[in-house]
């Protein structure tokens, strides 16, 4: 018979199976794409910066930085998903929401002169890049 800490960690180790499945699909920037990616003009210009994200929330609160997020994904590509903290399943829910919603939001991935728009790179900057495999 199974314990109730028993119970609870098998909870947790099927939720963080199926959080993991879902982040490494939406995820398909690789450590170093994506280092590559914060370190280029785009990269710079795609993300808020911690300073501009504690201004941007509605009714003063903070946001989440995206440029914080892709160090935090760099981090989480770089582990073990056996070695992943109770911080990295945060962020990996955080970057599971973030990239479906801004998957589906309206608009082009390049203006007319083939630029890419803000909608484009902020999917980049969280990981995901929606051009990949084209």
């Amino acid at each position: 018979m199974k314990t109730y800490k028993q119970l609870i960690l098998e909870l947790a180790d099927k939720e963080h199976a199926e959080t993991y499945k879902k982040w490494s699909k939406l995820v398909n920037m690789g450590a170093k794409e994506l280092e590559a990616f914060i370190d280029s003009q785009d990269g710079k210009d795609a993300g808020l910066s911690r300073k501009e994200s504690g201004k941007a929330g509605a009714g003063g609160k903070k946001i989440t930085s995206g440029r914080d997020s892709a160090r935090a994904i760099v981090r989480m590509l770089k582990k073990k998903k056996e070695d992943w903290q109770a911080g990295d399943w945060k962020w990996a829910n955080k970057q599971i929401s973030f990239i479906s919603r801004m998957k589906g939001a309206a608009g082009p991935l390049r203006d007319d002169k083939g630029r890419p728009t803000r909608k484009l790179l902020a999917l980049k900057i969280w990981g995901y890049n929606p051009e990949k495999g084209k």
